[in-house]
């Protein structure tokens, strides 16, 4: 079967307004579910800076001081992403949450080529994550400093409490289930009309059928609107 240019207008026109009311249902399901069902997170970050010792007397020392901290960063993050520090955190919030929970709850990321790193806390509850938050910036200082003595941690941002939250993206969500219900609906489209087994243009009638095409009844609705716009336009145009 051959599908033409002339054939995809006449399926997407025919059906203009179901792929619209599919497209339009499918966004306002997913913000509905999105803002009414799926739980909200928040997330508080704290920035972390590593400070070494290393005694600089040239340009050249600062610039090794420098990559010396920031190969530092890898580390103290491995440091910090361990069972051992979760559990002091957790001991710190009176064992509110396991050392898993807290795992699963924070997570560490160097950001871009610094010697600074952060830590994000993502909670369904704004004050929940900056208290996971304060733990750590407490904590994380004193867990290097029992580790390494020739470098330290500095609160370059404290946590603060997160005031909207930062997942689900209900604009995001409402795209795409826009989208996917434009495809669906195209879809269901397509396929109901390549079911249909009715001739759709006179020509079909030789090529498929290979019958002679001797008359056709005309579309009169199609003839009765082009001349109620004829005189429409033509009226308008006489008026001056």
């Amino acid at each position: 079967m051959e599908i033409t240019f002339k054939d995809i207008t006449r399926i997407i026109k025919k059906n203009i307004v179901f792929i619209a009311v599919i497209s339009l249902l499918c966004a306002v399901a997913s913000y509905f579910v999105t803002t009414f069902f799926i739980p909200k997170s928040y997330t508080s970050t704290v920035k972390l800076y590593v400070e070494t010792n290393y005694k600089s007397q040239s340009a050249y020392d600062d610039y090794q001081s420098i990559n010396y901290a920031k190969n530092l960063v890898l580390t103290y993050i491995e440091l910090l992403d361990s069972s051992t520090f979760y559990n002091e955190v957790s001991e710190a919030l009176n064992e509110k949450y396991t050392a898993s929970q807290l795992k699963s709850m924070i997570k560490f990321e160097s950001i871009e080529d610094t010697e600074v790193f952060k830590a994000s806390v993502h909670s369904e509850s704004p004050s929940e994550a900056k208290s996971i938050g304060d733990a750590i910036a407490k904590i994380a200082p004193k867990t290097i400093a029992n580790v390494k003595d020739n470098a330290k941690l500095k609160i370059v941002d404290k946590a603060s409490v997160p005031k909207a939250p930062t997942s689900p993206n209900v604009s995001r969500n409402v795209m795409i289930a826009f989208v996917a219900g434009l495809i669906i609906s195209l879809i269901i489209s397509f396929v109901r009309d390549f079911l249909d087994v009715k001739i759709k243009y006179n020509e079909e009638m030789t090529t498929v059928l290979d019958l002679p095409l001797l008359a056709a009844i005309p579309d009169f609705e199609y003839f009765s609107n082009q001349k109620a716009a004829e005189k429409k336009y033509g009226d308008y145009d006489s008026s001056y």
